[in-house]
Protein backbone atom coordinates (compact mmCIF):
# COMPACT_ATOMS: atom_id res chain seq x y z
CA UNK A 1 0.00 0.00 0.00
CA UNK A 2 1.66 3.23 -0.77
CA UNK A 3 2.28 5.39 2.37
CA UNK A 4 1.34 9.26 2.10
CA UNK A 5 2.04 12.48 3.39
CA UNK A 6 -1.09 13.63 5.30
CA UNK A 7 -1.44 17.52 6.39
CA UNK A 8 -4.74 18.64 8.69
CA UNK A 9 -5.90 22.04 7.48
CA UNK A 10 -9.90 23.70 8.28
CA UNK A 11 -10.75 21.11 10.53
CA UNK A 12 -10.77 17.57 9.97
CA UNK A 13 -9.58 18.01 6.25
CA UNK A 14 -6.47 15.58 4.50
CA UNK A 15 -4.99 16.14 1.19
CA UNK A 16 -6.17 13.42 -1.46
CA UNK A 17 -7.01 13.01 -4.89
CA UNK A 18 -7.07 14.44 -8.63
CA UNK A 19 -4.52 13.12 -10.75
CA UNK A 20 -3.01 13.33 -14.34
CA UNK A 21 -0.66 11.03 -15.34
CA UNK A 22 2.85 11.94 -16.83
CA UNK A 23 2.24 12.20 -20.20
CA UNK A 24 4.55 13.73 -22.43
CA UNK A 25 3.57 18.08 -22.21
CA UNK A 26 4.59 20.35 -25.14
CA UNK A 27 5.81 24.20 -24.32
CA UNK A 28 3.61 27.28 -24.80
CA UNK A 29 4.42 31.05 -24.36
CA UNK A 30 1.66 32.67 -21.80
CA UNK A 31 -0.74 34.69 -24.16
CA UNK A 32 -0.71 38.21 -23.05
CA UNK A 33 -3.35 40.76 -23.50
CA UNK A 34 -2.25 43.59 -26.36
CA UNK A 35 -4.20 45.67 -25.14
CA UNK A 36 -3.68 45.38 -21.33
CA UNK A 37 -1.83 48.12 -19.23
CA UNK A 38 1.48 47.94 -17.82
CA UNK A 39 1.73 49.35 -14.06
CA UNK A 40 -0.84 49.52 -10.77
CA UNK A 41 -0.40 47.92 -7.55
CA UNK A 42 -2.77 45.16 -6.42
CA UNK A 43 -3.26 44.67 -2.46
CA UNK A 44 -4.34 41.46 -1.45
CA UNK A 45 -5.16 41.10 2.04
CA UNK A 46 -3.83 37.34 4.07
CA UNK A 47 -4.04 36.03 7.54
CA UNK A 48 0.05 35.51 7.64
CA UNK A 49 2.38 33.21 6.13
CA UNK A 50 5.34 30.90 7.52
CA UNK A 51 7.93 30.77 5.05
CA UNK A 52 8.75 30.70 0.82
CA UNK A 53 10.91 27.81 1.39
CA UNK A 54 9.29 25.32 -0.54
CA UNK A 55 10.74 22.23 1.15
CA UNK A 56 9.26 24.19 4.55
CA UNK A 57 6.61 25.79 3.87
CA UNK A 58 2.89 24.14 5.83
CA UNK A 59 0.59 27.50 5.12
CA UNK A 60 -1.45 27.13 2.00
CA UNK A 61 -1.11 30.97 1.84
CA UNK A 62 2.69 30.91 2.07
CA UNK A 63 2.40 28.49 -0.68
CA UNK A 64 0.91 30.64 -3.26
CA UNK A 65 2.99 33.31 -2.59
CA UNK A 66 6.02 31.67 -3.30
CA UNK A 67 4.72 29.76 -6.14
CA UNK A 68 5.00 33.06 -7.62
CA UNK A 69 8.47 33.57 -7.09
CA UNK A 70 9.81 29.72 -7.18
CA UNK A 71 8.83 27.90 -10.34
CA UNK A 72 8.55 23.63 -10.42
CA UNK A 73 9.38 21.76 -13.60
CA UNK A 74 5.52 21.65 -14.43
CA UNK A 75 2.49 22.45 -12.72
CA UNK A 76 -1.34 21.96 -13.07
CA UNK A 77 -3.47 24.17 -15.22
CA UNK A 78 -6.99 25.49 -15.21
CA UNK A 79 -8.00 22.08 -16.78
CA UNK A 80 -6.14 20.61 -14.34
CA UNK A 81 -3.48 19.02 -16.80
CA UNK A 82 0.18 19.34 -16.22
CA UNK A 83 1.50 22.19 -18.21
CA UNK A 84 5.34 23.41 -18.38
CA UNK A 85 7.30 25.69 -15.82
CA UNK A 86 11.13 25.05 -16.19
CA UNK A 87 11.01 22.31 -18.17
CA UNK A 88 9.27 22.91 -21.98
CA UNK A 89 8.39 18.94 -22.26
CA UNK A 90 8.73 15.24 -20.69
CA UNK A 91 7.76 12.01 -21.58
CA UNK A 92 7.66 8.65 -19.80
CA UNK A 93 9.91 5.14 -20.45
CA UNK A 94 7.19 2.87 -21.77
CA UNK A 95 7.72 0.69 -18.23
CA UNK A 96 6.77 4.02 -16.17
CA UNK A 97 9.84 3.51 -14.34
CA UNK A 98 11.54 6.73 -15.84
CA UNK A 99 10.27 9.95 -16.45
CA UNK A 100 12.81 12.17 -18.09
CA UNK A 101 12.19 16.58 -18.14
CA UNK A 102 13.78 18.19 -20.56
CA UNK A 103 14.26 22.14 -19.60
CA UNK A 104 14.03 25.49 -20.67
CA UNK A 105 17.37 27.09 -22.20
CA UNK A 106 16.13 30.70 -21.54
CA UNK A 107 15.14 30.52 -18.00
CA UNK A 108 17.41 31.79 -15.58
CA UNK A 109 17.49 33.12 -11.56
CA UNK A 110 17.08 36.36 -10.81
CA UNK A 111 20.30 36.72 -10.69
CA UNK A 112 21.07 35.92 -14.44
CA UNK A 113 22.79 32.53 -13.37
CA UNK A 114 20.91 30.07 -15.68
CA UNK A 115 18.56 27.55 -14.24
CA UNK A 116 20.02 24.09 -15.01
CA UNK A 117 19.49 19.83 -14.21
CA UNK A 118 22.42 20.13 -11.65
CA UNK A 119 19.43 22.75 -9.38
CA UNK A 120 17.18 19.98 -9.98
CA UNK A 121 19.45 17.28 -9.00
CA UNK A 122 20.40 19.49 -5.78
CA UNK A 123 17.09 19.89 -5.19
CA UNK A 124 16.22 15.99 -4.32
CA UNK A 125 19.53 15.62 -3.21
CA UNK A 126 18.62 17.87 -0.41
CA UNK A 127 14.74 16.81 -0.05
CA UNK A 128 16.20 13.38 0.30
CA UNK A 129 18.52 14.07 3.06
CA UNK A 130 16.80 13.23 6.23
CA UNK A 131 18.83 15.85 8.53
CA UNK A 132 16.78 18.23 6.46
CA UNK A 133 13.18 16.63 7.52
CA UNK A 134 11.40 18.02 4.85
CA UNK A 135 7.78 17.73 5.11
CA UNK A 136 7.54 17.04 1.66
CA UNK A 137 10.13 14.11 1.87
CA UNK A 138 7.53 11.36 1.34
CA UNK A 139 7.21 12.13 -2.39
CA UNK A 140 10.81 10.47 -2.76
CA UNK A 141 9.27 7.09 -1.33
CA UNK A 142 9.57 5.29 -4.91
CA UNK A 143 12.50 7.58 -6.26
CA UNK A 144 15.59 5.72 -6.59
CA UNK A 145 17.71 8.18 -8.22
CA UNK A 146 17.55 11.47 -9.96
CA UNK A 147 20.39 12.18 -12.82
CA UNK A 148 21.42 14.51 -14.83
CA UNK A 149 21.98 13.45 -18.03
CA UNK A 150 23.10 16.59 -19.49
CA UNK A 151 22.67 20.30 -18.46
CA UNK A 152 19.08 20.85 -19.44
CA UNK A 153 17.78 17.29 -19.30
CA UNK A 154 17.23 15.50 -16.29
CA UNK A 155 16.02 11.99 -15.18
CA UNK A 156 13.89 10.12 -12.39
CA UNK A 157 14.22 6.84 -11.90
CA UNK A 158 11.51 5.14 -9.78
CA UNK A 159 11.78 1.59 -7.94
CA UNK A 160 7.62 0.72 -9.09
CA UNK A 161 5.54 2.64 -11.94
CA UNK A 162 2.61 4.28 -10.68
CA UNK A 163 0.27 7.26 -12.01
CA UNK A 164 1.42 9.88 -9.41
CA UNK A 165 4.95 10.47 -10.59
CA UNK A 166 4.40 13.75 -11.75
CA UNK A 167 2.42 15.37 -8.93
CA UNK A 168 6.11 13.73 -6.88
CA UNK A 169 8.44 15.43 -8.90
CA UNK A 170 7.40 18.30 -10.58
CA UNK A 171 7.57 20.74 -7.71
CA UNK A 172 9.47 23.67 -6.87
CA UNK A 173 13.08 24.04 -7.41
CA UNK A 174 16.04 25.56 -5.58
CA UNK A 175 19.33 27.41 -6.67
CA UNK A 176 22.26 24.73 -6.08
CA UNK A 177 24.77 27.96 -6.39
CA UNK A 178 22.87 29.97 -3.48
CA UNK A 179 22.12 27.24 -1.02
CA UNK A 180 25.01 24.52 -1.86
CA UNK A 181 27.57 25.57 0.98
CA UNK A 182 24.92 25.69 3.76
CA UNK A 183 24.73 23.48 6.38
CA UNK A 184 21.75 21.74 5.79
CA UNK A 185 20.74 21.10 9.63
CA UNK A 186 20.37 24.99 9.50
CA UNK A 187 18.24 25.54 6.20
CA UNK A 188 14.77 25.32 7.83
CA UNK A 189 15.62 28.86 9.36
CA UNK A 190 18.29 29.99 6.51
CA UNK A 191 16.94 33.60 5.35
CA UNK A 192 16.25 31.82 2.12
CA UNK A 193 12.83 31.21 3.33
CA UNK A 194 12.77 35.16 4.09
CA UNK A 195 14.32 35.88 0.79
CA UNK A 196 13.97 33.06 -1.78
CA UNK A 197 15.92 33.87 -5.04
CA UNK A 198 13.18 34.13 -7.93
CA UNK A 199 12.89 31.77 -11.08
CA UNK A 200 8.81 32.88 -11.52
CA UNK A 201 7.19 36.05 -12.72
CA UNK A 202 7.59 38.17 -9.45
CA UNK A 203 10.53 38.84 -7.05
CA UNK A 204 10.21 39.73 -3.00
CA UNK A 205 11.10 42.99 -2.77
CA UNK A 206 10.28 43.76 0.86
CA UNK A 207 8.82 41.62 3.81
CA UNK A 208 8.09 43.32 6.70
CA UNK A 209 6.78 41.02 9.28
CA UNK A 210 3.41 41.10 10.76
CA UNK A 211 2.79 44.03 8.10
CA UNK A 212 3.11 43.72 4.74
CA UNK A 213 5.03 41.19 1.74
CA UNK A 214 6.14 43.25 -1.40
CA UNK A 215 6.25 41.72 -4.68
CA UNK A 216 7.84 43.07 -7.62
CA UNK A 217 8.12 41.98 -11.47
CA UNK A 218 11.12 39.70 -11.97
CA UNK A 219 12.71 41.36 -15.15
CA UNK A 220 14.63 38.02 -15.98
CA UNK A 221 11.20 35.98 -15.92
CA UNK A 222 11.39 34.11 -19.06
CA UNK A 223 7.19 34.73 -19.71
CA UNK A 224 7.81 37.98 -20.24
CA UNK A 225 7.33 41.02 -17.54
CA UNK A 226 3.80 41.28 -15.44
CA UNK A 227 2.11 43.72 -16.07
CA UNK A 228 1.29 45.09 -12.55
CA UNK A 229 4.34 47.08 -10.59
CA UNK A 230 3.66 45.76 -7.60
CA UNK A 231 1.85 43.07 -5.59
CA UNK A 232 1.51 43.55 -1.75
CA UNK A 233 0.08 41.22 0.57
CA UNK A 234 -0.99 42.76 3.89
CA UNK A 235 -0.72 40.88 6.72
CA UNK A 236 -4.46 40.99 8.51
CA UNK A 237 -4.83 38.32 11.37
CA UNK A 238 -8.19 39.01 11.74
CA UNK A 239 -10.88 37.91 9.55
CA UNK A 240 -13.76 40.33 10.68
CA UNK A 241 -11.24 43.52 10.06
CA UNK A 242 -10.07 41.93 6.57
CA UNK A 243 -13.66 42.14 5.59
CA UNK A 244 -13.96 45.60 6.58
CA UNK A 245 -10.44 46.85 4.82
CA UNK A 246 -12.24 45.11 1.69
CA UNK A 247 -15.54 47.23 1.82
CA UNK A 248 -13.70 50.27 2.30
CA UNK A 249 -11.17 49.66 -0.58
CA UNK A 250 -8.04 48.90 1.87
CA UNK A 251 -7.71 46.25 -0.04
CA UNK A 252 -8.65 44.73 -3.90
CA UNK A 253 -8.78 41.25 -2.76
CA UNK A 254 -9.84 38.82 -0.34
CA UNK A 255 -9.53 34.98 -0.41
CA UNK A 256 -12.19 33.20 1.01
CA UNK A 257 -14.95 35.48 1.53
CA UNK A 258 -17.90 34.11 4.42
CA UNK A 259 -20.46 33.49 2.32
CA UNK A 260 -22.66 35.24 4.96
CA UNK A 261 -20.97 38.44 4.05
CA UNK A 262 -21.00 38.18 0.32
CA UNK A 263 -24.39 40.68 0.41
CA UNK A 264 -23.13 43.11 2.11
CA UNK A 265 -19.83 43.32 0.31
CA UNK A 266 -21.86 43.86 -2.64
CA UNK A 267 -23.86 46.49 -0.96
CA UNK A 268 -21.02 48.68 0.24
CA UNK A 269 -18.57 48.23 -1.98
CA UNK A 270 -19.91 47.09 -5.73
CA UNK A 271 -16.65 47.89 -7.22
CA UNK A 272 -15.84 44.55 -6.15
CA UNK A 273 -16.29 41.02 -8.32
CA UNK A 274 -16.98 37.97 -6.79
CA UNK A 275 -15.75 35.05 -7.99
CA UNK A 276 -17.09 31.48 -6.45
CA UNK A 277 -14.13 28.74 -7.11
CA UNK A 278 -15.08 24.90 -7.22
CA UNK A 279 -14.86 23.49 -3.84
CA UNK A 280 -12.25 21.10 -2.99
CA UNK A 281 -13.74 20.90 0.98
CA UNK A 282 -16.42 19.01 1.52
CA UNK A 283 -18.69 18.41 4.70
CA UNK A 284 -20.21 15.43 5.80
CA UNK A 285 -21.64 13.07 8.84
CA UNK A 286 -19.53 10.09 9.72
CA UNK A 287 -21.45 7.33 11.17
CA UNK A 288 -19.92 4.33 13.53
CA UNK A 289 -20.31 1.63 11.15
CA UNK A 290 -19.03 -0.52 13.68
CA UNK A 291 -21.72 0.56 15.94
CA UNK A 292 -24.76 -1.40 15.63
CA UNK A 293 -27.03 1.03 15.17
CA UNK A 294 -25.67 2.07 11.76
CA UNK A 295 -24.20 -1.57 10.87
CA UNK A 296 -26.64 -1.79 7.91
CA UNK A 297 -26.38 0.49 4.99
CA UNK A 298 -29.81 1.08 4.30
CA UNK A 299 -30.72 2.61 7.89
CA UNK A 300 -27.62 5.00 7.17
CA UNK A 301 -29.99 5.45 3.56
CA UNK A 302 -32.58 6.60 5.70
CA UNK A 303 -30.51 8.63 7.62
CA UNK A 304 -29.61 10.68 4.87
CA UNK A 305 -32.81 11.12 3.31
CA UNK A 306 -34.03 12.30 5.88
CA UNK A 307 -31.62 15.99 5.81
CA UNK A 308 -32.17 18.75 3.79
CA UNK A 309 -28.54 18.88 2.56
CA UNK A 310 -30.08 21.74 -0.15
CA UNK A 311 -31.52 23.76 2.40
CA UNK A 312 -28.30 23.52 4.53
CA UNK A 313 -26.48 24.74 1.40
CA UNK A 314 -28.96 27.57 1.05
CA UNK A 315 -29.42 28.89 4.68
CA UNK A 316 -25.61 28.23 5.39
CA UNK A 317 -23.33 28.67 2.65
CA UNK A 318 -26.02 31.20 1.36
CA UNK A 319 -25.93 29.20 -2.17
CA UNK A 320 -21.88 28.86 -2.00
CA UNK A 321 -22.03 25.10 -1.80
CA UNK A 322 -22.97 22.34 -4.05
CA UNK A 323 -24.42 18.81 -2.87
CA UNK A 324 -22.21 16.16 -2.48
CA UNK A 325 -22.34 13.00 -3.76
CA UNK A 326 -19.35 11.21 -2.69
CA UNK A 327 -15.47 12.05 -2.25
CA UNK A 328 -14.67 12.93 -6.03
CA UNK A 329 -14.43 16.67 -6.65
CA UNK A 330 -16.40 18.15 -8.81
CA UNK A 331 -14.11 19.91 -10.44
CA UNK A 332 -12.59 17.03 -11.78
CA UNK A 333 -14.82 16.47 -14.62
CA UNK A 334 -12.85 13.64 -16.40
CA UNK A 335 -13.95 11.32 -13.18
CA UNK A 336 -17.21 12.54 -13.07
CA UNK A 337 -20.57 11.15 -15.45
CA UNK A 338 -24.00 12.63 -15.10
CA UNK A 339 -25.46 11.05 -11.55
CA UNK A 340 -29.03 11.40 -10.54
CA UNK A 341 -29.19 12.26 -6.45
CA UNK A 342 -29.74 8.35 -5.23
CA UNK A 343 -30.64 9.30 -2.18
CA UNK A 344 -33.34 13.08 -2.62
CA UNK A 345 -34.48 14.75 0.81
CA UNK A 346 -37.90 12.92 1.79
CA UNK A 347 -38.91 12.23 4.88
CA UNK A 348 -41.53 10.24 5.16
CA UNK A 349 -39.49 7.75 2.28
CA UNK A 350 -36.56 7.64 5.20
CA UNK A 351 -38.97 6.91 7.83
CA UNK A 352 -40.94 4.13 5.68
CA UNK A 353 -37.26 2.72 5.18
CA UNK A 354 -36.48 2.56 9.17
CA UNK A 355 -39.73 0.90 9.41
CA UNK A 356 -38.90 -1.65 7.07
CA UNK A 357 -35.68 -2.45 9.10
CA UNK A 358 -37.83 -2.65 12.31
CA UNK A 359 -37.41 1.01 13.28
CA UNK A 360 -41.06 2.50 14.25
CA UNK A 361 -43.01 4.04 17.20
CA UNK A 362 -44.44 0.97 19.00
CA UNK A 363 -45.46 2.59 22.18
CA UNK A 364 -46.24 5.81 20.96
CA UNK A 365 -43.90 8.08 23.06
CA UNK A 366 -43.29 9.60 19.40
CA UNK A 367 -39.70 8.20 19.42
CA UNK A 368 -38.49 5.17 17.04
CA UNK A 369 -37.69 2.13 18.87
CA UNK A 370 -36.63 -1.40 18.03
CA UNK A 371 -36.04 -4.37 20.60
CA UNK A 372 -37.58 -1.92 23.69
CA UNK A 373 -34.45 0.86 22.21
CA UNK A 374 -34.57 4.02 21.12
CA UNK A 375 -33.14 5.56 17.98
CA UNK A 376 -30.84 7.58 19.99
CA UNK A 377 -27.58 8.95 19.49
CA UNK A 378 -24.92 11.21 19.93
CA UNK A 379 -22.62 13.51 16.79
CA UNK A 380 -19.47 15.06 17.96
CA UNK A 381 -18.39 17.90 16.62
CA UNK A 382 -15.13 20.30 17.65
CA UNK A 383 -15.47 23.38 19.39
CA UNK A 384 -14.84 26.71 17.64
CA UNK A 385 -16.40 25.78 14.25
CA UNK A 386 -19.41 27.42 14.34
CA UNK A 387 -20.81 26.27 10.84
CA UNK A 388 -20.98 22.64 12.12
CA UNK A 389 -22.24 23.37 15.16
CA UNK A 390 -24.74 25.24 13.59
CA UNK A 391 -24.97 21.95 11.17
CA UNK A 392 -25.44 19.78 13.94
CA UNK A 393 -28.67 21.90 15.37
CA UNK A 394 -30.78 21.52 12.27
CA UNK A 395 -29.88 17.93 11.55
CA UNK A 396 -30.35 17.45 15.26
CA UNK A 397 -33.96 18.94 14.57
CA UNK A 398 -34.76 16.90 11.04
CA UNK A 399 -34.24 13.82 12.28
CA UNK A 400 -36.14 14.67 15.43
CA UNK A 401 -39.27 15.00 13.08
CA UNK A 402 -38.99 11.63 12.08
CA UNK A 403 -38.85 9.77 15.22
CA UNK A 404 -35.09 10.02 16.19
CA UNK A 405 -33.56 11.18 18.94
CA UNK A 406 -30.25 13.55 18.46
CA UNK A 407 -27.83 14.35 21.38
CA UNK A 408 -25.01 16.96 20.29
CA UNK A 409 -21.52 16.82 22.27
CA UNK A 410 -19.12 19.51 21.38
CA UNK A 411 -15.65 19.04 22.54
CA UNK A 412 -12.03 20.20 21.96
CA UNK A 413 -10.66 19.26 19.11
CA UNK A 414 -7.83 17.28 20.49
CA UNK A 415 -10.30 15.66 22.48
CA UNK A 416 -12.07 15.06 19.55
CA UNK A 417 -9.35 13.25 17.68
CA UNK A 418 -9.03 11.07 20.41
CA UNK A 419 -12.46 10.03 20.07
CA UNK A 420 -12.08 9.17 16.54
CA UNK A 421 -8.65 7.02 16.70
CA UNK A 422 -10.44 5.44 19.37
CA UNK A 423 -13.50 4.42 17.92
CA UNK A 424 -15.32 6.46 20.86
CA UNK A 425 -17.92 7.82 19.26
CA UNK A 426 -21.45 7.41 17.21
CA UNK A 427 -21.55 9.53 14.72
CA UNK A 428 -19.00 12.85 13.98
CA UNK A 429 -18.86 16.11 11.59
CA UNK A 430 -15.84 16.18 9.51
CA UNK A 431 -14.32 17.39 6.37
CA UNK A 432 -11.94 16.57 4.08
CA UNK A 433 -10.13 18.96 1.90
CA UNK A 434 -9.04 17.07 -0.89
CA UNK A 435 -6.00 17.70 -3.05
CA UNK A 436 -3.94 16.86 -6.77
CA UNK A 437 -3.90 13.20 -6.30
CA UNK A 438 -6.73 10.17 -6.83
CA UNK A 439 -6.32 7.76 -3.75
CA UNK A 440 -8.95 7.12 -1.43
CA UNK A 441 -7.07 4.70 0.82
CA UNK A 442 -6.61 6.78 3.49
CA UNK A 443 -10.32 7.01 4.58
CA UNK A 444 -11.95 4.35 2.60
CA UNK A 445 -9.98 1.66 1.93
CA UNK A 446 -10.61 -0.94 4.60
CA UNK A 447 -7.54 -1.45 6.00
CA UNK A 448 -6.74 2.38 6.91
CA UNK A 449 -8.56 2.05 9.97
CA UNK A 450 -5.60 3.19 11.99
CA UNK A 451 -5.27 6.00 9.49
CA UNK A 452 -8.04 8.27 8.85
CA UNK A 453 -10.95 5.72 8.35
CA UNK A 454 -12.68 6.98 11.64
CA UNK A 455 -15.99 4.93 10.88
CA UNK A 456 -14.46 1.99 10.21
CA UNK A 457 -16.39 1.14 6.87
CA UNK A 458 -15.37 -1.98 4.86
CA UNK A 459 -16.57 -3.19 1.07
CA UNK A 460 -14.14 -5.45 -0.36
CA UNK A 461 -15.04 -4.32 -3.93
CA UNK A 462 -14.32 -0.93 -2.99
CA UNK A 463 -10.61 -1.97 -1.71
CA UNK A 464 -10.06 -3.70 -4.74
CA UNK A 465 -11.28 -1.26 -6.94
CA UNK A 466 -8.83 1.28 -5.07
CA UNK A 467 -6.00 -0.72 -5.34
CA UNK A 468 -6.30 -1.60 -8.95
CA UNK A 469 -7.22 2.49 -9.70
CA UNK A 470 -3.88 3.89 -7.47
CA UNK A 471 -1.85 1.68 -9.72
CA UNK A 472 -3.91 2.16 -13.07
CA UNK A 473 -1.73 4.59 -15.52
CA UNK A 474 -3.71 4.93 -18.09
CA UNK A 475 -6.32 7.80 -17.18
CA UNK A 476 -9.53 6.41 -19.48
CA UNK A 477 -9.26 3.28 -17.61
CA UNK A 478 -8.24 4.48 -14.18
CA UNK A 479 -11.84 7.40 -14.91
CA UNK A 480 -14.28 4.19 -14.87
CA UNK A 481 -12.62 2.33 -12.18
CA UNK A 482 -12.83 5.72 -9.54
CA UNK A 483 -16.48 6.12 -10.74
CA UNK A 484 -17.54 2.89 -10.12
CA UNK A 485 -15.53 3.09 -6.47
CA UNK A 486 -17.94 6.66 -6.19
CA UNK A 487 -20.76 5.05 -6.61
CA UNK A 488 -20.19 2.08 -4.40
CA UNK A 489 -18.89 4.84 -1.58
CA UNK A 490 -21.92 6.46 -2.51
CA UNK A 491 -24.61 3.50 -2.44
CA UNK A 492 -23.22 2.53 1.08
CA UNK A 493 -23.56 5.76 2.53
CA UNK A 494 -20.82 5.56 5.36
CA UNK A 495 -20.96 9.21 5.66
CA UNK A 496 -24.13 11.19 5.12
CA UNK A 497 -21.94 13.68 2.76
CA UNK A 498 -23.74 17.19 2.72
CA UNK A 499 -21.96 19.57 0.62
CA UNK A 500 -18.76 20.72 -1.05
CA UNK A 501 -17.85 24.35 0.07
CA UNK A 502 -17.19 26.71 -2.49
CA UNK A 503 -14.22 29.42 -2.11
CA UNK A 504 -15.66 32.60 -2.61
CA UNK A 505 -12.85 35.13 -3.85
CA UNK A 506 -13.51 38.87 -4.07
CA UNK A 507 -11.72 41.19 -6.18
CA UNK A 508 -11.56 45.00 -6.82
CA UNK A 509 -13.83 44.78 -10.71
CA UNK A 510 -10.62 47.60 -11.55
CA UNK A 511 -8.29 44.57 -12.23
CA UNK A 512 -9.06 42.08 -15.43
CA UNK A 513 -8.02 38.90 -16.71
CA UNK A 514 -8.68 37.53 -13.03
CA UNK A 515 -8.87 33.59 -12.81
CA UNK A 516 -9.30 32.41 -9.49
CA UNK A 517 -8.60 28.50 -9.88
CA UNK A 518 -8.96 25.61 -6.84
CA UNK A 519 -5.32 25.22 -7.55
CA UNK A 520 -4.83 28.75 -6.82
CA UNK A 521 -6.58 31.90 -5.88
CA UNK A 522 -3.59 33.51 -7.73
CA UNK A 523 -3.43 31.73 -10.76
CA UNK A 524 -1.72 33.68 -13.73
CA UNK A 525 -1.11 37.04 -11.83
CA UNK A 526 1.36 37.45 -13.79
CA UNK A 527 -1.49 38.40 -16.43
CA UNK A 528 -3.60 40.73 -13.99
CA UNK A 529 -3.81 44.11 -15.36
CA UNK A 530 -5.67 46.89 -14.80
CA UNK A 531 -8.40 47.83 -16.99
CA UNK A 532 -7.87 49.99 -20.19
CA UNK A 533 -8.76 53.45 -20.34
Amino acid sequence: MKKRLLSFVLGLSVCVYLITWPDSGLAGEHSRDTHANYGGTLIIGIPGVDTFNPLFSESAFSQEIAHLMLLGLADLNENSEFAPELAESWESSADYLTLTYHLRKDAVWADGVPITAEDVTFTWDVLMDTTVASPRQGAAEYIKRVVAEDKYTVRFEFTVAYPDQMFDTAGEILPKHILQNIDRKTLRGDGFGRNPLSSGPFVLKKWVSQQYIELAPNPRYFGGRPFLDRVIFKIVPDNTNLSLQLQTGEVDMMIGVPPAEVSGLRQTNPDLTIYPVSGRVYYYIGYNNANPLFADKRVRQALTMAIDRQGIIDAFLYGFGKPCRGPLPPMLKWLHAEQNEKFPFNSARAKEMLKQQGWFDHDGDGWLDKDGKNFAFTIKTNAGNQLRSDIAIIVQDQLRRIGIKVEIATIEWSSLMDALRAGDFEAYMGGWSTSFNVDPTPIFHSASTGLFNFVSYANPEVDKLIETGREELHRETAAGIWRRTQELIYDDQPYTFLFWKVRVVAVNQKFKNVTPLPLSALYDLEKWHLQSN
